[in-house]
This record gives C-alpha cells, structure tokens and sequence, in this order.
C-alpha cells in the first residue's frame, strides 16, 4: 500500500530537486510494502543502498545550488547530509548483523527527514535562492 503521495508542500520549484524528492517518497513507499509483508533485513539491504545512491546524488546537486547562490546556511545544511548519510550507513550495517526487522525504523527515519529537513531546511535554501533570484 502507498503510504505517501507527492504533496504541493514538499515542492520547491526546483524542478530536479523536486524530481529526486519524489524518488524518495517511493522508496519510502517501497519500505512500507516490505513492512506489510514482513520482509527480513536482507531484502531490505538493496534499499537502504538506494538510499544511499539517492542521498549521494541529492546531496551533491544540493551542495552545488549552494556553491552557485554562496548559501549562507551551507555549513549547517551539509552537516545535517552528513548526519544522514552516518545515519543510513548505521542501518545498512545493522540490516546485515542483526534479525530484528529495520524496516520499520527506516521508514520512520526517512518520514523523519522528509518533515524535518525537506518541509523546513530545503524550504529555507529555496527561499535564499528566491531572494537572489529577484535582486
């Protein structure tokens, strides 16, 4: 089942970055499936490192908008990608060394992101950019 759809408050107008958010929603949409039918830690392995294929690119064309507008906030906003990309590192070694079930725990992680970071800290860069955009 589809637990979550493209909403007009996680778009930026960014038209890639909007496209790789949505690419996100799917995988959490693909977690959950796993959760329904109670898959084990080692189908859920290929997911977690599309999560990391994911963040790698979505970073590094997020840090690049950043070097473009000389984003003030850069520092704390590449911290909190880095804290992701530890974060979902933990997990793909937790996924391959223990038998209770981490897909729960991967989804509530990324539901975690997809309202803390996306709704807020994205918000703020875009506004920045916004901002440039009209001087």
């Amino acid at each position: 089942m589809q637990l979550l759809k493209w909403t007009t408050d996680l778009e930026l107008g960014l038209e890639q970055i909007d496209n790789q958010h949505k690419s996100l929603i799917n995988i959490i949409n693909e977690l959950n499936i796993g959760i329904e039918y109670g898959q084990p830690n080692s189908v859920m392995i290929p997911i977690v490192e599309k999560i990391q294929d994911y963040a790698n690119t979505h970073f590094k064309v997020e840090e690049e908008i950043f070097d473009n507008y000389s984003y003030p906030d850069r520092a704390d906003h590449e911290a909190d990608h880095a804290t992701f990309i530890d974060s979902i590192k933990y997990i793909h070694k937790q996924c391959e060394i223990i038998e209770e079930p981490m897909s729960t725990r991967i989804r509530d992680f990324l539901l975690g992101w997809l309202c803390n970071h996306i709704r807020t800290k994205d918000k703020e860069y875009k506004r920045f950019i916004d901002k440039c955009s009209v001087r």
